[in-house]
């Protein structure tokens, strides 16, 4: 995200014309530590010291005590100064920049004003007063100011960068890189203004030029920590993450209470699927500032991926407590209700961030689901329609709404609403690549559509966070659904008497590894159970797993077995082996495992219930293997004929 560049307020101490006597005048202008404030407290204790003596020491012992963070002593050092020399402009301007310091704008503009009228051609206080006017988003009073600025001083550098930083804030870009580049011309090595106009690159989505500035700001000015963070961003929308996240670091490093670069680290780290990570720099941006309000709604956000749906409603709703006018934080937490089955809570959030949104596609989508799952169909109905008309077609949401749309308005009485999702697991990235997953989930998945199955979802190469998410947003639809059918393809292992199917990104260098990098069976059926009819679940998963061989094992008595070990499914539900427990599956001698092609080829037979299905899969792989391989089937079924595809 976009960083606003560094604005310095000037605290120049300037002089006016004083004696050369006795008094320590020297030091007490340095401004630094106690020699200075010893010194001209001497010139204001004395007997002999004129007022105007005084009322520059004074002066000189508030800024001093500026220096040191202690602006209220300097406040009232400067009220004792001008009440010796009233239209001191040196003083009001000083006394503005510890207002400033305090957060209090209001009052450094006023004596920035009296400073100006005083002095019409007081270059600081201009400077002053456009940067406050900058940060209060005046944008225009701060052109006003830097304009005479540079009137007075045309090669004035920092005045064409404060000017340019304006514009930029403003959103007229072509006069703020002109600024810039005044001001590079004048100084190449001015780093501030080449961070501001990569910044301004990197808005305008010119990454490259963007980062050969900051490359040139950072090698001007190496501790500048605003440049290393833009020059992450931009290499985080170029998707170079490591790289974004090696500047991240510096800056960090250079400025370790910057909150926005832990947030901008998140993101990196979110990107590359590293989730633990990005959910500890946001915790340190909250730690620094708990009312961060985008670090709140991101971790809100990684919460709800990791499947802390709880947690995520809080961050949520401390977002929202911060900033009460941003729809998508309403939808982030309707989301987490949605997720926790609090549909009532989830409704009232959906319905105010349409409110606040009321052309939001997504949103409306998720009321319209939310409807649904409250039996409210009409009203669905509504939302959906509406859902489609604003999302581009292509859209995954789209998709869903116009299927559960088609279930609430179209199917006829009598008819079932059947759901799939396949999963082909090939490209593993620790182990060597496996090539039948991503072959067998296009054969099957086309063979589930070829029978009739209303939505079929395919992926491939999931990793651990992809695998879930997948599952969550299939779950959505499973509990609409009659039938729910999971196929995956792919790596999957036994420990303990426990099953565990393997994302591409796992890499399982112990046996303690196993539950936090892979996903577990129990998890995928708990994706299927809210399905009406039949759950059912078909794992073409028990080849050699080659982790078993790289894995070091903490205990002695854990067991890592071939294949995958026996499951009792709850009623109404089928999971199926393409081999039997401890035994493992063939990928064949065809582009297709023996398994998938019998799988594919025997549900689009039409007429045959599912268990009569299975019994002839078993045949065909039985004979393709030579008798090596056996699939079986776990659960049992009502007495009700399940049948993929009728007879007409």
């Amino acid at each position: 995200m976009p960083k606003w560049p560094m604005l310095i307020i000037l605290l120049v101490a300037g002089t006016v014309s004083l004696p050369a006597w006795a008094f320590d005048w020297d030091t007490c202008k340095t401004i630094k530590g106690e020699a200075a404030l010893r010194a001209c407290t001497e010139i204001i204790e004395s007997s002999s010291a004129s007022p105007a003596d005084k009322s520059a020491a004074l002066r000189n012992r508030g800024l001093t005590y500026d220096s040191l963070g202690d602006h209220d002593r300097a406040i009232a050092e400067y009220d004792k100064s001008l009440l010796l020399w009233p239209d001191y402009a040196e003083v009001l301007n000083s006394r503005g920049f510890a207002y400033y310091e305090k957060g209090d704008d209001d009052r450094a503009v006023a004596d920035y004003d009296k400073a100006i009228r005083l002095k019409p051609d007081f270059d600081l206080a201009l400077t002053n007063r456009g940067l406050i006017y900058v940060n209060k988003g005046d944008y225009d009073l701060a052109i006003a100011d830097f304009d005479k600025l540079l009137l007075l001083e045309p090669d004035n550098a920092t005045g064409l960068n404060n000017r340019g930083f304006s514009y930029y804030a403003k959103g007229d870009y072509e006069r703020a890189v002109a600024d810039y580049d005044k001001a590079i011309e004048l100084r190449p090595d001015y780093g501030l203004a080449l961070n501001n106009r990569g910044l301004l690159y990197e808005k305008k989505g010119d990454h490259d030029r963007a980062i050969a500035d900051l490359d040139r700001a950072i090698a001007s000015e190496p501790t500048l920590a605003w440049a290393f963070d833009n020059r992450g961003n931009a290499y985080n929308n170029k998707g170079q993450y490591d790289r974004a996240i090696v500047d991240y670091d510096r800056a960090i490093q250079l400025s370790p209470g910057f909150v926005n670069t832990y947030l901008d680290r998140s993101l990196a780290y979110e990107s590359k699927g590293d989730h633990d990570r990005a959910l500890a720099d946001l915790n340190k941006a909250l730690e620094l500032k708990p009312t961060y309000f985008a670090a709140l709604r991101q971790r809100g956000w990684i919460r709800w991926k990791k499947g802390s749906f709880d947690l995520s409603a809080i961050d949520y709703g401390n977002a929202i407590a911060v900033n009460p006018a941003d729809s998508e934080t309403y939808r982030g937490r309707g989301e987490a209700y949605y997720s926790l089955k609090r549909y009532n809570d989830a409704l009232a959030d959906f319905s105010k961030a349409l409110e606040l949104k009321p052309d939001n596609g997504y949103s409306l989508y998720d009321r319209g689901i939310t409807y649904t799952a409250l039996g409210l169909k009409d009203k669905a109905v509504v939302d959906l329609q509406a859902a489609l008309r604003l999302l581009p077609q292509g859209d995954t949401i789209n998709g869903y709404a116009a299927t559960t749309l088609a279930r609430l308005q179209v199917n006829p009485v009598g008819t079932i609403r059947r759901v799939a999702l396949v999963i082909g697991n090939s490209s593993y990235r620790s182990v060597a690549l496996l090539p039948n997953p991503a072959r067998d989930a296009e054969l099957v998945g086309a063979a589930l559509r070829n029978a009739g199955v209303d939505d079929v979802t395919v992926t491939h190469d999931l990793d651990r966070d992809g695998m879930i998410a997948a599952l969550r947003a299939f779950a959505k639809k499973a509990d609409e659904a009659d039938w729910a059918v999971i196929y995956y393809a792919g790596h999957g292992m036994e420990m303990d008497g426990k099953n565990y199917l393997i994302p591409v990104d796992a890499k399982l260098d112990s046996d303690r590894d196993v539950p936090d990098e892979t996903v577990s069976l129990d998890r995928m059926m708990t994706a299927i159970e809210g399905a009406h009819k039949l759950k059912l679940v078909v794992l073409d998963a028990c080849r050699n797993n080659p982790f078993a061989s790289q894995m070091k094992m903490s205990s002695a008595n854990r067991a890592i077995e071939r294949g995958l070990s026996r499951v009792e499914p709850a009623t109404a539900t089928l999971v199926v082996y393409a081999a039997k427990e401890g035994t493992t599956a063939q990928d064949g001698d065809s582009t297709d495992s023996p398994f998938a092609l019998a799988f594919a080829r025997r549900i689009v037979e039409p007429g045959v219930e599912i268990n009569k299905v299975f019994r002839f899969v078993t045949r065909d792989v039985l004979t393709q293997t030579a008798n090596q391989q056996e699939p079986f089937v776990y659960g049992s079924l009502p007495p009700d004929d399940f049948i993929f595809v009728p007879v007409n």
